[in-house]
């Protein structure tokens, strides 16, 4: 394999067990650690030597299109393909990998992997795949080796702690149109059909982490953390105390009394507290208000959104434009809940609120509550409900 290696970023989907979070951007444009998903990867590319990249965009193209623009401001060069309607991964390969002159990644572009994980995957001189541990099964399949041969199966639903496909690989252009010969639902069907023949090798990610449902978001929102740009270009009043990593961003004021434990991402034009505590663990992006005594922990608040006083959130995710009124609380908890018809045990979290919800003064969102956008909840309610449909 030669030395100039390109990579294909699949950023097309919606993502439609998203829906709610994804309303006016592709999933891959929801924020972990105040980043697209995307700039993520990205900037892991980039930092392994991989900056010629070739961007599959559809649902929302032009939100993914004006935020990257050519690439440059990412020491990139970006050029784009688009795949109009949702025809499935391996179409989306055969659109992205046209225009790629020799050896190139495949990175979905909707899942949490560190830049360490994409350096050791370029420099590798053969084909292989990237695995990672997953608490779940992960759609790519499940990795077995036999004889000393990487094997594709989905035949084990019981997934913790198994060594699973992330849909990131490296491979020839010759193999991307073997996969794309080889047909499937998506890249793991495909390759299952073609591993036995290829002289595939497996590395091991550092950090992976599977983004599928909105819960996800938070163990991801910790994982990117981990690489928060320390920087603090707005106010801080006197008697704030800060630990650890903690960003803010230019025109926000941290006022006074307030407690900040990092990792911590605050973006443009926040307005914090005064006496409030936050994190360890939380992103708060641009134009976001949070009132006097919040507590906040664990947690994603998105863009615009308003935190009324004496509130506390943790282990939650907060879409963009939400009101959160004041001496409401989102408790983490553990228990099973139905969403999409499926059911599922959410361990350690608290509310996932949908864009433009509207939460009122003195409600309770019990663990693993799941808000559609738009939605409302009255003054004074306790909220349990599982995954309910259009609108709550």
């Amino acid at each position: 394999m030669n030395n100039n290696v390109e990579a294909v970023i699949l950023a097309a989907g919606q993502g439609a067990r998203m829906s709610s979070w994804t309303k006016n951007r592709p999933k891959g444009m929801i924020p972990l650690a105040n980043r697209p998903i995307i700039e993520i990867l990205v900037d892991g590319l980039v930092s392994a030597g991989v900056k010629d990249i070739h961007m599959v965009v559809g649902y929302c193209k032009h939100s993914v299109m004006s935020y990257f623009g050519d690439g440059s401001r990412f020491g990139a060069n970006i050029h784009y393909s688009f795949q109009d309607e949702p025809t499935g991964t391996l179409d989306a390969l055969k659109i992205g990998m046209e225009k790629v002159q020799g050896d190139f990644l495949v990175v979905p572009g909707d899942n949490y992997v560190s830049a360490a994980s994409f350096a050791s995957l370029r420099n590798h001189p053969k084909e292989a795949l990237l695995s990672g541990k997953a608490d779940r099964w992960s759609k790519w399949g499940e990795i077995e080796i036999r004889s000393g041969k990487p094997f594709i199966t989905f035949d084990n639903p019981e997934a913790y702690g198994r060594i699973h496909f992330t849909g990131i690989m490296k491979i020839s252009k010759d193999i991307g149109e073997k996969l794309i010969q080889a047909g499937g639902l998506h890249l793991g069907e495909a390759l299952q059909h073609i591993v036995d023949a290829c002289k595939f090798e497996v590395i091991s990610s550092e950090f992976w982490h599977n983004i599928v449902y909105p819960w996800d978001l938070v163990e991801g929102n910790r994982l990117a953390l981990r690489d928060n740009n320390q920087y603090r270009s707005g106010k801080i009043e006197h008697n704030v105390s800060i630990k650890g990593d903690v960003s803010i961003g230019k025109g926000t004021v941290v006022r006074s009394g307030s407690y900040l434990e990092g990792p911590i991402a605050i973006g443009q034009n926040c307005d914090i507290g005064p006496n409030t505590i936050i994190g360890p663990s939380v992103s708060i992006e641009d134009n976001t208000t949070v009132e006097a005594l919040c507590e906040i922990k664990d947690s994603i608040v998105m863009k615009g959104s308003n935190i009324g006083s004496y509130s506390s959130i943790k282990g939650s995710v907060l879409g963009s434009n939400v009101s959160f009124g004041s001496h409401s609380v989102a408790i983490p908890s553990q228990r099973n809940i139905l969403y999409f018809d499926k059911e599922f045990s959410i361990s350690n979290r608290g509310a996932m609120i949908g864009d433009d919800s509207i939460i009122s003064s003195r409600a309770i969102l019990l663990g693993g509550s799941i808000l559609l956008s738009g939605a409302t909840i009255g003054e004074g309610e306790v909220y349990n409900a599982d995954f309910q449909g259009d609108n709550i």
